[in-house]
């Protein structure tokens, strides 16, 4: 193979796009190169201060620089690495709404420092844990002092969702999945209500927005020559960039409940007993198990994850509510913890492989697994309500992680019962001896924990092929 095949082979399938340099994977470790075409705005983010300023405000990730070993490339940067990748589809309104505001604060600062943001896409922001941070340090260029290029792009990415989540459905970002650069403006005004019209902001960034781009759509672009040449007047991107800042403000959570919202607060099915034995049994399985990294499936509002967060374990809550998601990110921003990511998940049809040959957003599987899986609560919705057989859910568990605490749902249990109440129970599989036999195919179990004043019990698994035991 040719030393060219071997770089292209490591290079990152979502990093094409940009001539100004791409990301690959080095010894597991993600890198950036930075070709000839971005060598000379990067070495203007470097000396013009900027960089340093958003690292400083914990904005940016930092890097260090590196030879590079590729003709390709002039440079190497190795930055920071995140814990976890998520994407805008599986973040509440809360974290798309920090990651907007994230990006106006960004493109501020650079046009002070004599540079702009030349894209203003959702997936150059990314979490640690509940901090927001751009990611992208190939993004800005020399500053012209016309309009901002990326306008367009970050009123599809960020102000069209942000308003369908505040005032259609707070799941409305799940339609990112079927149009991966953004939402159409016209579609979103055709989709907002009427009274949307009133607000100023609204009006101008998308109802008037989408109806020049209608006026405009095929017509070819006639650039005045002026628009070639440096402006000599004042920057115009200001002024948009502190609209658009005073729009996403503006812009609440809408007024809907759900049903899993306030579980913890209204859950009558577990005495005070109950819930203390279930969560001494969690915090022995940390303390025994001491992962690294820690996925919560169904974790509502975080109460077990922040078992783990709190003993520095790197915990991803998913969960199928987005308010719970969003509930538990609005906590987690506030406490600063940098050991909680809350993001939506369906289990019954979690996120896929998307993009350009299906290589550009990695679905839950490509993304990495955890070193333990809490499930709670869990088993009987997606062998009940999801009818996913008990031995396609073990397969699926056992593809997220090493270890395995599951709790084990009886169909005697008040909360299975409910579910059985509106629908034939052909769940022949859904016995203790069948959840053994399906769970014994793909794990060891390691442990049991009886639930006090109940029938449930939690099982600590360890997937099958892998080191000793405990």
């Amino acid at each position: 193979m040719r030393e060219l095949d071997k770089h292209i082979e490591k290079t990152s399938a979502a990093s094409f796009r940009d001539p100004a340099g791409y990301v690959f994977r080095e010894n597991g470790v993600y890198k950036r190169a930075v070709t000839s075409h971005g060598a000379a705005d990067y070495g203007q983010l470097m000396s013009s201060g900027l960089y340093q300023k958003l690292v400083d405000e914990s904005l940016l990730v930092a890097h260090r620089e590196e030879s590079s070993q590729s003709p390709e490339a002039v440079l190497v940067l190795v930055p920071e690495q995140i814990p976890y990748v998520s994407y805008p589809y599986e973040w509440s309104f809360g974290q798309l709404r920090d990651a907007a505001l994230l990006t106006l604060r960004i493109q501020d600062m650079a046009m002070h420092c004599g540079m702009s943001l030349k894209d203003a896409s959702a997936f150059n922001v990314q979490f640690r844990g509940a901090q927001a941070v751009f990611i992208d340090t190939l993004s800005f260029e020399r500053n012209d002092g016309g309009p901002w290029v990326a306008y367009n792009q970050f009123c599809r990415h960020f102000l069209a969702p942000l308003l369908l989540m505040s005032r259609v459905s707070p799941s409305f970002n799940q339609f990112w999945k079927a149009s991966l650069d953004g939402f159409p403006l016209d579609l979103t005004s055709a989709l907002l209500p009427k009274t949307t019209y009133l607000s100023f902001g609204t009006l101008m960034h998308i109802h008037l927005h989408a109806k020049m781009q209608r006026k405009y759509a095929g017509k070819a672009a006639v650039i005045p020559q002026k628009a070639l040449v440096k402006s000599s007047g004042p920057d115009r991107k200001v002024h948009i960039v502190a609209s658009l800042r005073n729009t996403i403000e503006s812009v609440k959570p809408g007024r809907f409940q759900t049903e899993w919202r306030h579980y913890y607060e209204s859950a009558s099915h577990y005495s005070d007993a109950a819930a203390d034995s279930k969560r001494h049994a969690v915090e022995r399985t940390l303390d025994l198990v001491r992962p690294e990294r820690m996925f919560d499936l169904g974790g509502n509002t975080g109460a077990y994850s922040r078992l783990a967060a709190d003993r520095g374990i790197y915990t991803v809550c998913f969960d199928v509510d987005p308010l719970c998601v969003h509930d538990n990110y609005e906590r987690a921003r506030l406490e600063k913890n940098k050991f909680l990511l809350p993001l939506f998940a369906d289990l019954t049809n979690p996120s896929p492989s998307l993009g350009f040959a299906l290589r550009e957003r990695g679905g839950l599987f490509e993304r990495g697994e955890a070193d333990m899986v809490l499930a709670l609560a869990l088993l009987h919705h997606l062998r009940i309500t999801g009818k996913a057989p008990l031995l396609r859910i073990a397969e699926f568990l056992s593809k997220l992680g090493k270890f395995l605490l599951i709790e084990y749902v009886p169909k005697s249990d008040a909360m299975a019962q409910t579910l059985l109440r509106s629908r034939k129970d052909t769940f022949i599989d859904y016995t203790r001896n069948g959840f053994d036999d399906a769970f014994g195919t793909y794990f060891e179990m390691q442990g049991t924990f009886p639930v006090a004043d109940s029938e449930r019990m939690l099982l600590l698994f360890r997937r099958r092929n892998h080191g000793s035991e405990l």
